[in-house]
């Protein structure tokens, strides 16, 4: 009963720290413009400093706040980085939604250009 507590836990906290994602990616995060790299390194000392805090901390913090806030990051860091991006871009003939793509709509067709046209109006 106890493991199955835990394992409910753990998912209401994925499914917590994803809707707050969501929320502060909507509102917040857009508008900072910050290094990937900086977001890499708070998410890796949020994932550290615990072990060394670990006695002083309270257990409802160790257990969900500091999981949670790395979470946050690392998916910041996913998103500045464009991983989710290149994930999603297909590189095959078909699109997102299995139609194929029409190759005639991609291609813009250019007229050529012809310098002697300008020549001949003068005369």
């Amino acid at each position: 009963m106890d493991m199955a507590m835990q394992i409910l836990g753990m998912i209401a906290l994925t499914i917590v720290v994803f809707i707050i994602y969501y929320f502060l990616k909507t509102y917040l995060l857009s508008k900072i413009k910050i290094n990937k790299w900086a977001v890499l390194a708070i998410a890796i000392v949020f994932f550290i400093a615990p072990v060394y805090m670990w006695p002083t901390m309270p257990i409802f913090v160790s257990r969900y706040v500091v999981p949670g806030v790395f979470l946050i990051f690392a998916l910041w860091f996913m998103d500045l980085s464009g991983f989710r991006k290149r994930r999603n871009s297909s590189r095959s003939k078909y699109t997102n939604n299995g139609y194929k793509k029409d190759k005639k709509n991609d291609i813009v067709m250019r007229p050529k250009a012809k310098p002697n046209r300008v020549k001949n109006n003068k005369k």
